[in-house]
């Protein structure tokens, strides 16, 4: 494995991705819409290719010379259900169909979501086995790329990663929880449950995605994606209660846990989203995330990932934690 192509690369997952691929040696290409946002992959010898998921003149052009091909690029917060669609499924179509043409195509490992698992029953973990039931739109549509996805297995070698919640340096949608910490000293629960989760660090994702990209298994047919599919997580089950918990104390803080009834949530999500709507800009909090964060719960199993290649996180989720929140101080996002 020599050239990568990461989609997304100017996003969080994508950005974390690329430096590591540089760290170990390879040559990366990114798809970037807005070169202005990409100076720093530039600064990491990365190269460009200008364009959109549904450029397929971009996407083969920068499919030159590619071994592997990370798809990161995604949609999380939309107005409406078909620009999840749009960017999604059929960015992802594009992407895996230019894969198909090229005479030997390269391996394309996809980041999908647990949400496109969906949520799990108390003290069950989801397996890469279980039956689908994504509950927001964001689910079904990250599902609906995997079978997507996996029309062109029979030619394209394909693995699916479904990480939990990510977290990490870059993280712009976690450093709302640490900046809501540090100012009122709460954290707010969604409903009376507890809600276990599991949670990976950017770090340890990007190790799961070059494992799979090197050793993984590939998905044989349309008909079964569970074979070439892995969860991903750093380290135990956590419920959302711990979570507030682990970050305030990586800040320094100890913080009280206040639970906000399900209707009153419903109510601030929907006020979000039309407050967004005023702005011209999605929020990643709206009706569709009350949805999951009203669930009974998130957990996935990494056994596969652990037993078939030998993945491990690196740290605890307290060194992690303590990491993530140093970073944002130091950018002096904090």
């Amino acid at each position: 494995m020599l050239r990568a192509l990461v989609t997304g690369g100017t996003g969080f997952v994508g950005s974390n991705l690329v430096e590591l691929l540089r760290g170990q040696g390879l040559q990366v290409c990114c798809l970037v819409r807005d070169p202005s946002k990409a100076r720093h992959l530039q600064d990491w010898g990365t190269d460009l290719q200008v364009g959109s998921l549904l450029d397929s003149a971009a996407v083969a052009a920068a499919l030159a010379d590619v071994d592997v091909v990370f798809h990161v690029a995604g949609r999380v917060s939309a107005f409406k259900p078909t620009e999840f669609w749009t960017d999604n499924v059929e960015g992802t179509r594009c992407v895996v169909e230019q894969c198909s043409q090229v005479p030997i195509p390269p391996k394309v490992i996809v980041v999908s979501s647990l949400a496109a698992g969906g949520p799990s029953s108390p003290g069950n973990a989801r397996l890469e086995t279980e039956p689908d039931h994504p509950i927001s739109e964001y689910g079904k549509t990250k599902l609906a790329a995997e079978h997507v996805a996996a029309e062109y297995a029979p030619r394209v070698p394909l693995s699916i990663v479904r990480p939990p919640v990510v977290f990490g340096k870059g993280d712009r949608n976690g450093l709302t929880l640490f900046k809501t910490l540090k100012t009122i000293r709460l954290h707010l629960l969604p409903g009376y449950h507890t809600m276990p989760m599991s949670i990976v660090h950017v770090a340890d994702l990007c190790q799961a995605l070059l494992l799979v990209a090197q050793q993984g298994a590939r998905i044989e047919s349309p008909a079964n994606l569970a074979g070439g599919r892995y969860y991903v997580t750093s380290g135990p089950t956590v419920t959302y209660k711990e979570f507030g918990k682990l970050a305030a104390q990586a800040l320094g803080y100890t913080v009280a846990t206040i639970p906000v009834p399900g209707l009153i949530f419903k109510m601030a999500g929907a006020a979000a989203e039309e407050i967004s709507k005023l702005r011209g800009q999605p929020s990643i909090f709206n009706r569709d995330k009350v949805r999951e964060g009203l669930a009974a719960g998130w957990e996935c199993s990494d056994a596969k990932l652990c037993q078939e290649l030998g993945y491990r996180p690196e740290k605890s989720l307290e060194a992690r934690f303590a990491e993530t929140a140093a970073w944002y101080r130091e950018q002096g996002w904090l």
